[in-house]
């Protein structure tokens, strides 16, 4: 093992040269060396005036040295335990401690102990009495600015070049997402037979100056969606009531489509993919009034079928003649096994697959809005309560509740004819309406006005859908425009205690409308108990009018017989 060396430097003097005395002297200026300018370049210089930059070899610098206070820190550490106890008693038995204590109690110090501590305790009691608890501070001062700045932008638009109305727009579900949207009038009936008219693209969101791809369906699309394992692969409602599925790797025409005589009837208004092992199986709903489930590796047929049947008699079978049509859908796999359903009578149908019969597969309903319902969807923080849009308004909703909405916005100046929730803030959702106007709102925040607003478009805008991210917010309108919104931070970021909060919103609301239900229910039966005392009193009077007159045309009668007798008795006495 070698050792370790450490590196030295040796300095030689000779030992007379030690200790001598340095001799110091001042001498006058000298040169050393002078060197002559060169005349050629001389002439070359030109004098610049005036001068407008500096120029210097090297950057300025400057150093400063400042000796600061030492801080010396170290860790401490404290351990509370309870003294004063002799030896002879345990802490942890209470009969030892009792005992103890009985026995301090009755020694003649020990009174004399508690008096000598009364004036200190009174000080600590009286400086505490000298401040008022209760005493709110700062109240006169005026009302700041809100801390909260939300601040919408429009980050980019796709537009389409025949300027046809975006029917839907959906985000692949991959980590870069794209842009899916599809085009129609959502006419009922044929429409052109022009291919131009069905062109349906895939944008990307940093570019958008021509789409990514393009595809052409049979006719118009109504809805698309992206599969959740494959992004290329797409499907489509169209508005001839059939299914196409298109796969952006094999070209524009779909790879597989349905059959006319096993679709639906009208246009597909729904078109979801719902809970499976394979994430194969998906269901579509339409006006038609019937929801059918298809199976995406073959969908020459659908393997079930469902009539929107919720108001039919007792001894009527569902069938198309009382089924409600379908406006949109909604299912979220934290429920495999059930869904909402939209109809064009402004029903909202919850529905349970699980059922053996028909009335318990679509056990309850809620006459949610005016007309069709535009949109619905389950609230993010719990799966009780979904949302809806419809005529001029926005309702969230309790499947506690059956009678009526938990919260109700204000009526919009135009028709609503989108709602979405917010993937991150549990308290916030979007709406857009006819009038062109974006709608940001925090019922944790303000529930009478949105907290921030944006005049998109001119057009009417026809759908909102948020990224999964929460930060990129996709609207379209009647106009062939797609914007991308960018949000502000504190409106994607959510806070620690956003859904405590609003399970506490739900929560008494909920408990608000039952309240007012049974109210409502009280009212009802008192005034009809009121009604049926009015109906009982006005039968005993007519039933004693009637007693007293038969009384009368009674005795009126006998007085009759009577008077008769006595003329007749009269007579026979005269002619006697």
């Amino acid at each position: 093992m070698k050792r370790y060396m450490k590196s030295n430097y040796e300095y030689t003097k000779l030992r007379k040269n030690f200790g001598r005395q340095p001799l110091f002297q001042e001498v006058p200026a000298h040169l050393l060396d002078s060197i002559n300018p060169n005349v050629e370049q001389q002439k070359l210089y030109i004098l610049r005036n005036p001068v407008h930059r500096t120029i210097q070899a090297t950057m300025p610098q400057s150093e400063h040295d400042a000796n600061t206070k030492q801080l010396v820190m170290h860790e401490q550490g404290i351990n509370h335990s309870e003294g004063g106890w002799p030896r002879d008693v345990h802490l942890y038995n209470e009969d030892h401690l009792a005992r103890h204590r009985r026995r301090v109690q009755h020694e003649d110090g020990y009174v004399n102990a508690i008096l000598s501590l009364r004036p200190q305790i009174e000080h600590c009691i009286d400086q505490n009495n000298a401040i008022d608890m209760y005493q709110t501070y700062f109240a006169n001062m005026y009302q700041q600015a809100p801390v909260e700045k939300y601040n919408l932008q429009i980050a980019n638009i796709f537009r389409d070049p025949f300027e046809r109305p975006a029917s839907c727009i959906v985000w692949t579900n991959e980590t870069q997402s794209r842009l899916v949207a599809s085009y129609s009038y959502q006419v009922y009936g044929p429409e052109q037979d022009s291919k131009i008219s069905t062109i349906c693209y895939m944008w990307d969101i940093n570019k958008q100056t021509e789409p990514l791809y393009e595809f052409c369906p049979e006719n118009s699309c109504w809805r698309l969606t992206c599969s959740p394992v494959t992004p290329e692969v797409l499907l489509a409602g169209l508005n001839s009531g059939t299914i196409n599925i298109f796969d952006i790797r094999e070209g524009r025409s779909a790879v597989s489509k349905s059959s006319v005589y096993n679709s639906h009837r009208g246009p597909i208004s729904g078109l979801l993919y719902g809970h499976s092992r394979t994430n194969s199986e998906f269901f579509s709903g339409s006006p038609d009034g019937q929801c059918l489930w298809w199976d995406i590796r073959n969908i020459s047929k659908p393997i079930d079928q469902l009539y929107m049947s919720v108001r039919h008699g007792h001894h009527v079978s569902p069938s198309f003649s009382n089924a409600e049509g379908v406006s949109c859908l909604e299912f979220d796999k934290g429920l495999p096994t059930k869904f909402l359903s939209g109809t064009e009578s402004g029903l909202v149908i919850n529905a349970n697959r699980m059922g053996r019969s028909h009335s318990e597969i679509l056990a309850s309903y809620w006459y949610a809005h005016t007309g069709p319902v535009r949109a619905v969807h389950r609230s993010p923080c719990t799966l009780r309560m979904f949302i809806t849009c419809g005529d001029w308004s926005v309702r969230i909703w309790s499947e506690e509740v059956r009678t009526a909405p938990i919260i109700v916005t204000r009526p919009y100046r135009y028709q609503v004819t989108d709602v979405a929730w917010a993937p991150l803030r549990y308290s916030c959702y979007m709406a857009v309406c006819e009038g062109g106007v974006f709608y940001y709102w925090d019922i944790l925040r303000k529930q009478r006005e949105p907290v921030a607003t944006l005049q998109v478009s001119k057009h009417g805008l026809t759908r909102v859908i948020a990224h999964p991210e929460g930060e990129s917010i996709a609207v379209s309108d009647n106009h062939g425009s797609i914007y991308i919104l960018h949000l502000s931070e504190n409106m994607t970021t959510p806070g620690n205690q956003d859904k405590h909060l609003v399970h506490q919103i739900y929560d008494r609301e909920t408990r608000r409308e039952h309240i007012l239900d049974n109210r409502v229910k009280e009212i009802r039966l008192k005034i009809r108990g009121e009604d049926i005392t009015c109906l009982d009193r006005e039968a005993s009077i007519a039933e004693e009018d009637v007693l007293k007159t038969t009384e009368e045309e009674y005795f009126k009668i006998v007085n009759d017989e009577i008077n008769k007798m006595d003329e007749l008795f009269t007579k026979h006495n005269i002619l006697e």
